[in-house]
């Protein structure tokens, strides 16, 4: 039940510092949606994300994971959070490799066979998150479990589910309507 109680007081730290705005607004994708999910107010907010990496450590501590992963840029602070709440070490995970110096997709110390958790800030279909998963998996790590800060119940856990990955939101946007 404890986690339970965590969930609503992110919930009420979500709702307190506006990080779900009503309205009409036009999304990256062009898309227009009548609510916006500001998760940069909430990664920027030390409160917030340790609530969030007190959640998901908690969710986790008996799964003997070797390494956290983020992909850039909102998840990098949650991945963050999480090593520091947890002790895991964490990986961050670039949007392009570079073409420079080591050329890595992949920060951090990753070695083969182990288990890895990915965090994501918020998702709609979930194709940014799953881009993360397979660099991880195409680099020698073990991924069964994600989690989401904020879930817009548009897909991403369908999704997941079909590539034999379980989304686990922590809280969803129906949580605020």
């Amino acid at each position: 039940m404890e986690i339970e109680q965590e969930k609503k007081h992110l919930i009420n730290l979500l709702k307190y510092n506006q990080v779900i705005q009503f309205g009409k607004f036009t999304l990256s994708s062009g898309r227009e949606s009548d609510y916006y999910v500001d998760m940069k107010k909430a990664i920027t907010n030390p409160q917030i994300l340790s609530q969030v990496a007190k959640i998901i450590s908690h969710m986790i501590q008996n799964d003997k994971i070797d390494r956290i992963a983020g992909p850039a840029l909102g998840a990098v602070p949650i991945a963050t959070a999480v090593a520091l709440h947890s002790g895991i070490p964490m990986l961050m995970i670039r949007k392009a490799q570079k073409d420079y110096g080591t050329s890595k997709l992949i920060e951090g110390d990753l070695k083969e066979g182990e288990k890895v958790i990915v965090v994501e800030d918020v998702t709609t279909t979930g194709n940014s998150l799953l881009k993360a998963v397979k660099a991880i998996l195409d680099n020698g790590g073990q991924i069964n479990r994600a989690f989401v800060v904020v879930d817009r119940e548009e897909g991403a856990v369908d999704e997941l589910e079909k590539e034999g990955l379980l989304l686990e939101p922590i809280v969803s946007i129906s949580d605020f309507k």
